[in-house]
């Protein structure tokens, strides 16, 4: 199944569900302190990865095949009851868009579950771009928009693309996450650089990446 956790319960009892979702090339521990403190403060059962199939803000560009994709984020969230890995975009194929993923979320769980889409902070600006986003807005109980601490939205900017999308504004949650300096680009480029990533992904996710040789500088 795509969705191991979906039970019985998890379709009639009102689950909050964490909808996380990413390329996760590679997936680090920045995503796991996100996914922690989103389910901390908004409450929430579950918090689902979800790694993209072909994320439309990245076509043209290259990322890692799937297969190795989906194996980090289970190495990285093995142990941690909150987390669990949804294949649902890897498996539908085409465009990665979130109103999909949410629909087909909808239709798997039934109208009791509690659908919260976590996002960084700064993609609340451009979500009023992004493949119907009204239906996005539509689907979901909260959109979390993770901070780091003392951030604080642009008013102007943030009135306007609540303008743009109904029920945005309504729909935002805050979610205050500690700011750590890391992302997949980054690491990629030190494994390329033959640097360490030790302390910056998690040990399993290290050890696959150089057991499979990723994101070696090609020579």
């Amino acid at each position: 199944m795509t969705q191991s956790f979906i039970t019985q319960d998890a379709t009639t009892s009102g689950m909050r569900l964490g909808i996380f979702g990413g390329t996760f090339d590679p997936p680090h521990l920045g995503h796991l302190i996100i996914a922690q403190e989103a389910a901390v403060q908004l409450h929430l059962d579950r918090v689902l990865f979800i790694p993209a199939g072909v994320p439309p803000h990245k076509q043209g560009h290259p990322i890692t095949p799937a297969h190795h994709r989906r194996a980090m984020v289970a190495q990285a969230i093995a142990g941690d009851p909150r987390f669990a890995l949804s294949l649902i975009e890897l498996e539908r194929g085409g465009p990665s868009y979130t109103v999909d993923t949410l629909a087909q979320l909808r239709a798997e769980l039934g109208p009791a579950a509690q659908l919260i889409l976590i996002l960084g902070g700064d993609m609340v600006y451009d979500i009023g771009g992004w493949h119907n986003p009204a239906g996005i807005v539509a689907q979901v109980t909260q959109i979390a928009a993770v901070q780091r601490p003392g951030f604080s939205f642009a008013p102007a900017a943030l009135a306007q693309v609540t303008a743009q999308v109904p029920g945005l504004a309504a729909a935002l949650a805050r979610v205050d996450v500690p700011q750590i300096g890391i992302s997949s680009s980054l690491l990629r480029e030190r494994v390329a650089s033959y640097l360490p990533i030790t302390y910056l992904v998690p040990d399993a996710v290290a050890a696959y990446i150089q057991v499979h040789q990723l994101y070696q500088a090609v020579a």
